[in-house]
């Protein structure tokens, strides 16, 4: 996923941020490196992680991703009254 660190794979795949630098050695990697998207990461099968955390992150499809920033996302723009703001989008008369 765009934006996702080894922090970001370690929590969601294990359940705990500290597994992130067991599996930047199983594949070779260091903890800070960037990662591609599609890149393949695998996790080592022995670590332990917290399984109450893994599964909260399953059940709700969650993906964190820290490396997104405000540039990196779309900002729709909002058109309408019910989004325009009185004394900024209009005056009242």
């Amino acid at each position: 996923m765009n934006g996702q660190n080894l922090l970001d794979i370690a929590i969601q795949a294990t359940g705990d941020a500290a597994e992130a630098l067991a599996i930047a050695i199983s594949n070779g990697l260091c903890l800070t490196e960037d990662l591609e998207v599609g890149q393949p990461v695998t996790i080592p099968e022995d670590i332990p992680g917290d399984a109450n955390v893994r599964a909260f992150y399953r059940e709700r499809n969650l993906h964190p991703a820290t490396g997104v920033t405000k540039e990196n996302e779309t900002i729709a723009s909002f058109e309408g009254i019910e989004y325009w703001g009185i004394e900024y989008d209009f005056i009242v008369s």
